[in-house]
């Protein structure tokens, strides 16, 4: 049995929560962002043939409600 015979397709679905603190990054410019370091760190995948990642919400809260500054 050759390598292409195995051959398989995987395809991955996962969810991610970022949550910044701090005013370096601009709520709107987080979705450019994000796609750049996703692209940068998967870039090296040559078996890789593409991947979408949707935003679908940005929450901008004034202050330190998670306490990170605590």
């Amino acid at each position: 049995m050759s390598n292409d015979d195995r051959r398989t397709t995987k395809r991955v679905t996962g969810t991610f929560t970022l949550t910044f603190h701090g005013s370096y990054l601009d709520a709107d410019d987080i979705p450019q962002y994000f796609d750049q370091w996703i692209d940068g760190g998967l870039e090296d995948r040559d078996d890789l043939r593409g991947w979408k990642f949707d935003i679908t919400e940005i929450d901008e809260v004034t202050g330190d409600p998670e306490g990170f500054d605590s």
